[in-house]
């Protein structure tokens, strides 16, 4: 069984890593191009596996809006869907577009200690920087773990300087500075963490777009609304549901831990330690039994039936009924944190989806099947159904 102060550490971290994708702000897929790699260079595939774009990119990016981010010479510029360098490598980092702006690294800061940190901003499909909102210096790690979070989402971005608030499209801070923990909009509100209360807790609430206090500030724990619905802990022993008006949807008195609703279903973790789904009446419909799931995405949901399985045999697709209709694909285990907290990277986009080739010379070696668990690319390897 696992210790009371480490589900809560569990909990809080899925909410940080799931409460930033919404829809298609993934790395690896949208509008209908994929990345992939071929003897260290990067290129584009459709969706019956054609090679579209040429290997010629050090490193390439998902397609946003209608623009993909790709590394030349250690420097990140954008293509169109043709290929062509539409925005020049001038970035450190790029990251993809929403709402029409992208979280771009432009420099260093003046910084002498290591590790080197920088500064970032905002630019337009013309690679013009349009926002420079204030803000702390980072790590370039600390940009490829947070972008998500300060990509805009609904006309707010997420911004830190000191404490934490939100700038909008223009650039002007509409919600100061004034939390310890923010998360990006989702369906009008977005949960927000005070500094310590008089009895010396953080707790959070949900603000809307506005700044003002929509649900207060009770919860020890806040995820993204998603289908009306928002995952949250009540009391530290809770792992509920709540309505946008803060009220309980889904009492999760027999939950350990919760995430957010997608195509009508929850994955969850009962009181087995295994996780299942449940639907917005708070129902089991698919049994807990699985050491690790992904969300509902195209009817297909990522799940590892087994934790230790022989590889690659650790990851299968489910579908709404809990059959598993794709099996023995490979979930790199080589890399637990990827395997515990990031399934939602198998998810499917296009009817496609990103797997593991399941390589343990090469653990991060990547393909793609479409969703009768054929391969795609590379065309070599077998099916999986």
């Amino acid at each position: 069984m696992l210790p009371k102060k480490l589900l809560h550490l569990l909990g809080a971290l899925v909410l940080i890593l799931w409460a930033c994708q919404p829809g298609c702000q993934t790395q690896w897929t949208c509008d209908n191009l994929w990345p992939v790699e071929q003897d260290k260079k990067w290129g584009y595939i459709d969706k019956n596996g054609r090679l579209v774009i040429p290997f010629k990119f050090d490193g390439a990016g998902g397609f946003s809006e209608g623009l993909a981010a790709v590394e030349i010479n250690e420097r990140t510029g954008y293509i169109d869907k043709t290929g062509k360098l539409v925005i020049p490598p001038r970035f450190y980092r790029g990251y993809p577009f929403s709402e029409g702006l992208a979280v771009v690294v432009i420099h260093r800061s003046g910084q002498i200690e290591p590790p080197p940190r920088y500064h970032y901003g905002y630019i337009d499909k013309s690679g013009q920087v349009v926002i420079q909102p204030p803000q702390d210096p980072e790590t370039l790690e600390w940009f490829n773990m947070a972008h998500k979070a300060l990509a805009f989402s609904e006309g707010r971005a997420c911004m830190v300087h000191g404490k934490m608030g939100y700038i909008d499209k223009a650039g002007q801070q509409i919600i100061p500075p004034r939390y310890k923990d923010v998360r990006p909009f989702s369906e009008g509100l977005a949960a927000v963490m005070k500094f310590e209360d008089k009895y010396g807790e953080d707790k959070y609430g949900y603000i809307d777009r506005s700044g003002k206090k929509v649900i207060p500030f009770g919860l020890m724990f806040a995820g993204p609304f998603s289908e009306g619905l928002a995952a949250a802990h009540i009391n530290y022993d809770d792992h509920d549901y709540v309505d946008k008006t803060g009220m309980l949807a889904i009492d999760g008195k027999n939950l350990v831990l919760t995430r957010r609703f997608s195509e009508g279903l929850a994955a969850v973790m009962g009181k087995n330690y295994k996780y299942g789904y449940i639907d917005r009446s708070g129902k089991f419909v698919i049994q807990p039994q699985f050491d690790r799931v992904g969300d509902f995405s195209e009817e297909l949901a990522a799940v590892m039936p087994v934790y230790d399985a022989p590889w690659p045999g650790n990851l299968a697709y489910i579908n709404r009924r809990g059959e598993i209709v794709i099996k023995s694909m490979s979930a790199s285990p080589d890399n637990p944190v990827k395997v515990e907290f990031d399934l939602d990277g198998y998810r499917f986009y296009g009817g496609i989806a990103r797997v593991s080739l399941g390589k343990k010379e090469d653990p991060d070696a990547m393909g793609y099947i479409n969703n009768e668990g054929k391969f795609i690319w590379p065309k070599t390897s077998k099916s999986k159904k």
